[in-house]
């Protein structure tokens, strides 16, 4: 557990919660961040601040959804931040937030990189002093806001990645399907995170900052959707090279074997019994195989 308190341009870093100041009023303000694998840490935020029961609970374990709830001495928050772009574990990190009028309490299951951030920029902020709880709240909102930005953006980076791999006919069509899949899954969850938040995020932020990071996940959406397209183009493309190649194997083998057919027709004919007939159809074979190469070339067909 961590305990930042702030007051104008004065930033001090305190050791325990016990180190707060009894009454918290005027320009100051406390930020507590609970890391969740003390399990006494709640428990021990709870008692400080006065919190209910149930909020203590959610301090100790996101078990459930997003909430956001007026408590009257204080708001509740929940949100979900994205993992780091390295992160093999779920999509979503739970971020609790409870907002007093000079005091805010953060907890979470695992170091959310927002998080850091925000900290680092805030610490470093003479202008932090100056906000109370709810403000403050806003402004971590907004940061949470540029995470969901962010992961849009790494994902269409992805995708634009995938298109040249794409059109330049690398990776395998089994494994590329499954990797848009994968996306797919993960901008639904996004989406669907972000819009469990619309109520919080609207009330606490600027609603135009949140509808436009909706945008940004309704066009990640349908840029998975134009790489499947490049995909299946290239697929085609991929599938007329192959027909081409047959069927110019089948043009320049067909009189090939007409000829052969008709020269082995069992007809007693004198031109048969000659050896040097069988080497002019061997040319004669040759020869139109070469032609039909040589005018294929000159079109481009090859």
């Amino acid at each position: 557990m961590s305990a930042i308190l702030f007051d104008r341009d004065q930033v001090d870093h305190l050791d325990d919660l016990p180190e707060r100041p009894e009454r918290l009023k005027g320009s100051r303000l406390l930020w507590v961040d609970i890391d969740r694998s003390g399990a006494e840490n709640a428990a021990k935020v709870a008692e400080a601040f006065g919190l209910d029961d149930a909020t203590r609970d959610r301090l100790a374990s996101s078990s459930k959804g997003p909430v956001f709830s007026d408590h009257g001495r204080y708001i509740h928050v929940t949100t979900y931040s994205p993992c780091e772009e390295d992160d093999d574990e779920d999509d979503l990190i739970a971020l609790e937030c409870v907002v007093g009028e000079n005091w805010v309490i953060t907890a979470h299951d695992r170091p959310i990189e927002v998080l850091q951030e925000f900290s680092e920029q805030v610490s470093g902020s003479g202008d932090t002093g100056v906000l109370d709880g709810p403000a403050f709240l806003a402004t971590l909102l907004e940061w949470v806001l540029g995470a969901y930005s962010a992961a849009f953006e790494h994902l269409e980076e992805r995708l634009e990645e995938f298109d040249v791999h794409a059109m330049r006919g690398q990776g395998r069509a089994a494994e590329d399907i499954e990797r848009l899949i994968a996306e797919r899954r993960k901008v639904g969850v996004l989406r669907r995170a972000l819009a469990a938040h619309r109520s919080a995020l609207t009330a606490l932020t600027h609603p135009e900052r949140f509808e436009s990071t909706v945008q940004e996940a309704r066009d990640a959406r349908e840029s998975i959707v134009g790489s499947f397209d490049v995909l299946i183009a290239r697929t085609g493309h991929r599938t007329n090279d192959i027909m081409k190649v047959l069927t110019l194997t089948s043009v320049i083998l067909l009189p090939g074997a007409l000829i052969a057919g008709v020269m082995g027709m069992n007809f007693k004919v004198g031109l048969f019994q000659s050896t040097w007939v069988f080497y002019v159809v061997l040319a004669v074979i040759l020869g139109i195989a070469l032609t039909t190469l040589a005018v294929a070339k000159l079109r481009d067909w090859i």
